[in-house]
């Protein structure tokens, strides 16, 4: 698990997800260039839906596998993918099992 890890998500185009989770070897790369398996966003104040949704867009076009949106104001979590945002009450991933649950965002 990195925090601020650089991720490049298309030739001219990074991002920088609160949290990254990458499977297997730790990367020696600076910069990631291969999908992590899950992007993480905590929500900020200054944090405008539509900038939001577009990394969200960014890090499902790479080919992350799981993207979360955590709002801790408001004390909620999304899962994002192609569907859609669904509201969720854990962070999930089935390979590899993990859960993380909200509580841990919001203490």
């Amino acid at each position: 698990m990195f925090v601020e890890q650089r991720v490049q998500v298309k030739p001219t185009r990074f991002r920088v997800p609160d949290i990254c989770i990458v499977a297997g070897p730790e990367p020696e790369e600076q910069i990631l260039t291969s999908p992590p398996l899950a992007c993480l966003e905590i929500l900020s104040r200054e944090d405008r839906w539509s900038d939001v949704l577009e990394r969200v867009d960014d890090y499902l076009s790479f080919g992350v596998r799981y993207v979360w949106v955590v709002d801790p104001r408001i004390g909620k979590a999304y899962r994002c993918n192609a569907a859609g945002l669904q509201e969720i009450t854990e962070l999930r991933s089935e390979t590899p099992d993990f859960v993380v649950p909200l509580d841990a965002f919001f203490k």
